[in-house]
């Protein structure tokens, strides 16, 4: 039994709004049978501490007030996140520890869609679900922890004991921001809407469905990826920090082209999360060359 006190109840507190505005802010992409919830690389921090627990299912349960499911979400989307950090408590491999909650939002998620929304096939759910939900939990969450669990001073900060767990040198905290960047352009531009057309029609427009004719729209795919090769692979940590600012400013190009081709995009907050994006990018790489200079 974990001992309430006021540290406990700030951790909690903090872990749980941070879940619920990670949902919030990515919500087209946090709902659905395709889905990619980016907030749920917190729930291996029950890895880390498993006091972490309780915040993690409350913040998942307020996420869901939001969700188009209504009370299902409510109900079976918190259930399917308790009984994934139920048996994380107990595992303590990192790997197969994250593997709890791809099984459990697989199967509960999918169920949940079929009788809400009568999506079907469950099985063609629970692959696609759980497909986003290891996407979300071993390309950024396992990587993040690994990176938490290098460092001697958030450990003590959460509580924690370095645990054994094998992983590439390369895995950095900086390292795994960058990667999660570069794979949250990866999911912008395959579910993140660019913007809504609302009115006579509810049409939602994204980077993936007007590539077919908007050759230029693949730009939002490749330069997050050309981002990733500039990031990892140039040594010179001044030209790094170049190609890397101007790769991310051309991000405005597409950007741009949206604007002019679709006039109704103005109008939605969703097509300036982009500009975020981008802002997000070039901090990335400022903070990577300060690191960098700090070192030698």
């Amino acid at each position: 039994m974990y001992k309430i006190n006021i540290k406990f109840l700030a951790e909690s507190a903090i872990i749980a709004a941070l879940y619920v505005a990670l949902t919030w802010a990515l919500s087209p992409i946090s709902f659905g049978s395709v889905q990619f919830r980016i907030s749920e690389v917190l729930v291996l921090l029950v890895f880390i501490n498993p006091k972490f627990s309780i915040a993690l299912i409350i913040g998942c349960f307020i996420s869901n007030t939001t969700s188009p499911l209504g009370w299902w979400d409510m109900v079976f989307g918190t259930l399917a996140t308790a009984l994934a950090v139920i048996p994380m408590i107990k595992i303590k491999n990192l790997y197969l520890s994250a593997l709890m909650p791809v099984i459990s939002n697989a199967i509960i998620v999918s169920i949940e869609l079929y009788y809400s929304l009568n999506i079907s096939p469950v099985w063609l759910s629970m692959i696609t679900v759980g497909l986003g939900e290891a996407c979300v939990l071993y390309l950024v969450g396992i990587p993040l922890i690994i990176s938490i669990n290098k460092n001697e001073a958030l450990l003590e900060l959460m509580d924690s004991n370095k645990k054994e767990i094998k992983a590439p040198e390369f895995l950095t905290f900086l390292n795994t921001l960058a990667i999660a960047l570069i794979f949250l352009g990866v999911i912008f531009f395959i579910a993140y809407p660019l913007y809504i057309i609302y009115g006579d029609e509810n049409v939602t427009v994204s980077a993936l469905t007007i590539i077919k004719d908007n050759w230029w729209s693949v730009f939002y795919l490749i330069i997050p990826l050309l981002y990733g090769v500039a990031y990892f692979i140039t040594k010179n940590k001044i030209l790094k920090l170049v190609l890397c600012i101007v790769i991310s400013l051309s991000l405005f190009v597409p950007f741009i082209l949206v604007l002019t081709s679709y006039s109704d995009a103005a109008k939605s907050v969703y097509f300036y999360s982009y500009i975020i994006y981008i802002a997000l990018l070039i901090v990335m790489s400022l903070i990577s060359y300060n690191k960098e200079v700090a070192i030698k």
